[in-house]
């Protein structure tokens, strides 16, 4: 059995490895240019990326030496708040697109008109999930703008927190410490926090559902099991591709089960019970504030927009009209988009194939929405954002490099677990990865879009710096 696991775990392990390595290589090529608008020399960015890895390196082996000393959980706390509290008050972000959607929607939802939602909650259901989050918040603190970005910083600290405890379950504190640090100072995750967002919600709740869905496997306690369900839902009704997540569980579990491991079995029956009660009966209470449905959901549209070979698989002004054409209405708008989308697959697939590289490249290697949106629009022009904004550049490179070496140290934690006790949690690891690239392949991809699949992966970045470390004690 565990050899049989090991040899699954070694496969996969390797093509995440490599998936990892293009997603590099393909920014590098697609990725670089479009932000910057300049032609930067694939030399020169190697050079930059090894001296970021470099400067990186020693930054967290110091910050390390001091959390050893007195990471009590409040320094922790402050070394993530702090940049982001920083950049919430210096960086007036002004709401657009989706998130003056969510804004509006949970002002409204706030005072107790719950059915004064734009349109386009109706076709995409999950929009709800956040904007009630946000008027609770609301309805507590008041509606300002900024209560919603504090609130946003509430939430990453509770990300790290969630993320330190996770890595030091597996790894131990000082892989923990390094995950810790390294999520603390992650530049776009830093500027998102000025956007009122729903992967800010959404990535607390499905990481801490992977809390317990790891400590349920390792521990065979089908009480962790239901937790996982539990938040996993949750965080479904937040970002419906959370469900990769159950898909991924119940492969392994599936397996295990063939191979006469029936507490693993347990464990994922309860699990799946409790993802599906919660997920039906959050459903049910939303229909009833809302009217709409929500449990009722389609690709129809993603998979339209993800195989339009002429975006790239990116979301254009043309795809609004199209959504305008049928007035909205989810069974038209669903329907007519997953009919272009799988044409396209059928009469067009060398097309489609074409543009799977740079697909690849502005899912997995773009880490650049945190300064786009934060600096797309802002109330005022302040000195601060005139100094931000007249310099994209730096602040796309700075941010691309971070992930690089993120991506780094990942490549690097995965590579670690040859001889790891952990070998199931790395395959659901490196599962649950695989089945958002498997997902993306097909439908629309934006840079942000990455976030379940590389936080999933990034609770394995801290024993990449720890494995990392005792290599070079060793020279």
């Amino acid at each position: 059995m565990q050899n049989t696991v090991g040899r699954l775990g070694t496969f996969f392990r390797y093509v995440v490895v490599v998936l990892l390595g293009f997603a590099i290589v393909l920014s590098f090529q697609f990725r670089i240019v479009a932000l910057t608008h300049k032609k930067i020399s694939f030399v020169i960015i190697v050079i930059l990326l090894l001296a970021a890895f470099l400067i990186l390196n020693i930054w967290l082996f110091i910050f390390q030496k001091l959390a050893d000393k007195k990471l009590a959980m409040l320094f922790l706390i402050l070394v993530i708040a702090a940049p982001r509290l920083l950049w919430v008050f210096l960086m007036p972000t002004k709401p657009v697109s989706d998130y003056l959607c969510f804004y509006s929607y949970a002002q409204k939802a706030s005072q107790g008109f719950l059915k004064g939602y734009d349109m386009t909650f109706t076709l995409f259901r999950f929009r709800f999930g956040y904007s009630l989050i946000l008027s609770l918040v609301f309805k507590i603190f008041g509606n300002s703008i900024i209560v919603g970005k504090l609130f946003n910083v509430f939430l990453s600290v509770i990300l790290g927190l969630i993320i330190y405890f996770t890595v030091a379950y597996l790894f131990g504190k000082e892989a923990a410490a390094y995950s810790a640090v390294l999520y603390a100072f992650w530049p776009s995750q830093i500027m998102y926090n000025s956007v009122l967002a729903s992967e800010h919600p959404f990535i607390v709740f499905f990481v801490l559902g992977l809390y317990f869905l790891i400590r349920a496997i390792k521990e065979k306690k089908a009480v962790y099991g239901l937790f996982a369900g539990v938040f996993v839902a949750i965080s479904n009704h937040i970002r419906p591709v959370a469900v990769v997540v159950i898909i991924a569980a119940v492969f392994l579990v599936a397996f295990k089960a063939l191979c006469r491991d029936f507490k693993t079995l347990k464990i994922g029956i309860t699990g799946l019970i409790s993802y599906v009660v919660i997920f039906y009966t959050l459903g049910y209470l939303i229909f009833c504030l809302t009217g709409i449905p929500v449990w009722k959901t389609s690709m129809g549209l993603n998979l339209m927009i993800g195989t339009d070979y002429t975006t790239y698989g990116m979301n254009n002004p043309k795809h609004s009209l199209f959504v305008k054409k049928y007035a909205y209405d989810f069974q038209k708008v669903h329907g007519e988009a997953m009919k272009i989308g799988l044409e396209r697959l059928r009469k067009e697939t060398k097309k489609f194939l074409a543009i799977l590289p740079r697909k690849h490249a502005i899912i997995w290697g773009d880490d650049s929405f945190g300064y786009f949106w934060s600096t797309f629009r802002v109330y005022k022009a302040t000195p601060f954002v005139n100094l931000v904004k007249t310099h994209p550049t730096i602040f796309y490179m700075f941010s691309q490099l971070y992930y690089y070496v993120i991506l780094i140290y990942i490549i690097l934690g995965i590579l670690s677990s040859k001889k790891d006790a952990n070998k199931e949690i790395f395959l659901l690891l490196n599962l649950i990865f695989l089945g958002y690239v498997a997902l993306h392949i097909f439908l629309e991809v934006q840079p942000r879009y990455h976030y379940p699949g590389i936080f999933t992966l990034f609770l394995l970045s801290g024993q990449g710096i720890k494995w990392l470390r005792e290599k070079l004690k060793r020279f």
